[in-house]
């Protein structure tokens, strides 16, 4: 990569802020840090996917991202038939995979210390990734491109592309996450005010070692300061229409399908949220997954279990997370025992005197960090929403036995109430039933999906039974189930 022969790089001041005045100030010019030919390799690649007036929408992607960027592609690329389009990686497989799939790419070969893992936000694997984005920004305004840069965690509603050629009025316009510009959706005009915040950005980065996002809220407050004008050189854009996970998630209490809609939104972008196996999740549980990866919706000789967490008895009500998440333990060994994926059910938020309702329901991650918990059990489980998807055969669908429950008497004393409409099954040992049990009553059961009243308390006061062949399953629970907060933090 090319090193910019400016004094810049020896800066040792004191105060970041003001030493990234001083960078502004020593920008002489801008050089893209592609050879000259591969700068036009690249202007050719933009021209030849760009629209007619040279606009593109840029996107980031390496092999551990590689199902978050299909999904972007299918929900949002393809679904509004969008044609300007480039996706960019710093690995060459990753790109070869892409062609493959007729889908339009460009290896821009910089950064190839990087590692092809997910990575954690913030973490210096990750910014040394996020280090790419703004180099790949410059040589595309530098060719003269407007650039619409988003990242892979993003879906749209609409093709933004029509709204922002007519709300953006400034040369910059970016997400607003919170509180400052998202440096993972942004619209940047080919002008000498985003040519030097980019320049600045890459200087920063390189002399300062700052994640892209620091260091473009500190190139546009040290610009702003210089190009002292009555013109907005740049914009945050509407949070109605263009949203970061607080607002649209959490502030917007979007946790399951049957969420309030908004009307208004554009692209919602699915971060505040840590790693990505919780960002997949919850784009699952909302249905803004449609990435089928080996067959995860279409596959029509998986069986299923499904089942619920219905209200308990008072007395319980307190501990009631506890209790839901040890049922899903004694669940996730059923499934393992009759060879059966988990569709989850709905968790409930604990009842407390600040609690809307006892019935306040969330998604798994409000607990659970989910790499762990995918870590374990990736394959063997579904969200809860799975059934609604619209990859699902109607075959599974449809293909669903009536309720069972399995009464012990620790399942009547946490329900309180003897469900109604339900098959019973009583086991021999009124206290819990016996794995063998299980695989008798169930293991021939040929329908796809193999549907509960509810699970709880099955072997008595115990998660799973206690027996020294289950010690390899409880390893798994036990890396598994690694409590958090929704965030994941």
């Amino acid at each position: 990569m090319t090193t910019y022969n400016t004094h810049i790089d020896n800066l040792k001041a004191k105060e970041v802020g003001t030493a990234i005045d001083t960078v502004v100030k020593t920008i002489h010019s801008r050089v893209s840090s592609l050879s000259g030919l591969e700068l036009k390799e690249y202007n050719d690649s933009l021209t030849v996917h760009a629209s007619s007036d040279k606009v593109i929408i840029l996107s980031f992607v390496d092999m551990s991202f590689l199902d978050m960027a299909l999904n972007f592609y299918e929900t949002s690329i393809v679904k509004f038939n969008i044609d300007n389009y480039l996706f960019l990686t710093n690995d060459a497989t990753t790109c070869q995979m892409f062609r493959f799939k007729m889908i339009n790419c460009y290896f821009y070969a910089q950064h190839k210390d990087t590692t092809n893992e997910a990575t954690i936000y913030n973490s210096i694997e990750f910014n040394k990734k996020m280090a790419i984005r703004p180099y790949f920004i410059l040589d595309a305004l530098i060719c003269g491109f407007t650039v619409l840069h988003c990242d892979v965690d993003v879906v749209f509603f609409r093709n933004p592309l029509t709204d922002l050629k007519s709300s953006v009025t400034s040369d910059v316009a970016c997400l607003l996450d919170i509180e400052q510009c998202n440096a993972g959706f942004v619209y940047i005009k080919p002008t000498t005010f985003a040519l030097d915040l980019y320049t600045t950005i890459i200087k920063t980065i390189h002399v300062f070692q700052l994640d892209d996002q620091t260091a473009l809220k500190r190139a546009l407050d040290s610009l702003t300061k210089i190009y002292q004008s009555h013109v907005h050189h740049n914009q945050t854009l509407d949070d109605n229409k263009y949203q970061c996970g607080v607002k649209y998630f959490q502030i917007g209490e979007r946790y399951f399908i049957e969420s309030s809609p908004c009307p208004r939104c554009i692209v919602v972008h699915n971060n505040w949220i840590v790693t990505k196996e919780a960002k997949r999740y919850r784009f699952r549980e909302l249905l803004l997954w449609s990435y089928d990866n080996n067959g995860y919706y279409s596959n029509t000789s998986t069986k299923y279990i499904i089942y619920s967490n219905p209200p308990i008895s008072s007395s319980l009500q307190k501990d009631s997370i506890s209790l839901e998440l040890n049922t899903l333990k004694t669940v996730l060994y059923i499934g393992h025992v009759l060879k059966r994926v988990v569709i989850l059910p709905r968790f409930h938020l604990a009842k407390s005197s600040n609690s809307k309702r006892q019935s306040t329901e969330r998604p798994l991650n409000n607990w659970l960090k989910m790499a762990d918990f995918d870590g374990q059990f990736f394959e063997k489980y579904r969200e809860n929403c799975f059934l609604r998807h619209p990859k699902v055969p109607e075959m599974i669908k449809n293909d669903i036995t009536s309720p069972f429950w399995i009464k012990t008497e620790q399942s009547m004393a946490i329900l309180g109430y003897h469900p109604p409409g339900v098959s019973v099954i009583t086991p021999h040992d009124k206290k819990m039933i016996s794995t063998r049990e299980l695989e008798e009553l169930f293991g021939s059961q040929r329908s796809s999906v193999l549907n509960f009243h509810s699970l709880y308390g099955l072997f008595g006061t115990d998660v799973i039974p206690k027996s020294a062949e289950m010690l390899p399953f409880n390893r798994k629970l036990k890396l598994a189930f690694k409590y958090t907060y929704y965030n994941q933090l």
